[in-house]
């Protein structure tokens, strides 16, 4: 920024003096050297000026220029610390995920287990109803075959 300001301050030394020469290239040679002090006088006031200027707006650039390096650095600070917050959630995120992944298994392990008892419970009850069913067809058969042979006692006895 220095370099800038003497910069600044050299074209404005060496650029205002070329212009008003070349403007009043006409006159005199002695016309234009008291055009040229006058023109210096007047330009040192303007130098001074724009130095004071410039410095002013120096100092604030720094100012701002500082400012924005700090606020840079929070932010970069700040989104360092939402993508470990980011990671760090994801993963939860995975963990949770594999968690009810092997709940879910578990569960449909114990259902197809449960499942699995019940069918056998059923089909054991069906085969021992069955077997009364037969049982009960076998009594019942005999007790058919009884019935002339009561019906016959109970004639006589009549």
């Amino acid at each position: 920024l220095l370099a800038l300001t003497l910069v600044l301050l050299w074209v404005g030394v060496v650029c205002l003096p070329y212009r008003q020469l070349h403007q009043t290239s006409t006159l005199s040679v002695g016309v234009m050297e008291d055009s040229y002090q006058e023109a210096l006088e007047g330009t040192e006031e303007d130098i001074t000026d724009k130095v004071v200027f410039l410095e002013k707006r120096v100092t604030e650039l720094e100012k701002d220029t500082a400012a924005n390096g700090e606020q840079h650095s929070r932010l970069k600070q700040e989104n360092l610390q939402l993508v470990h917050r980011a990671n760090a959630l994801e993963e939860q995120l995975k963990e949770q995920e594999l968690r009810a992944d092997q709940t879910l298994l578990e569960e449909i392990k114990k259902q197809r287990e449960l499942l699995s008892k019940m069918e056998r419970e059923k089909s054991i009850e069906i085969e021992n109803l069955q077997a009364r069913l037969q049982q009960l067809d076998d009594e019942n058969s005999e007790l058919r075959s009884c019935v002339p042979c009561l019906k016959a006692n109970i004639e006589r006895l009549e």
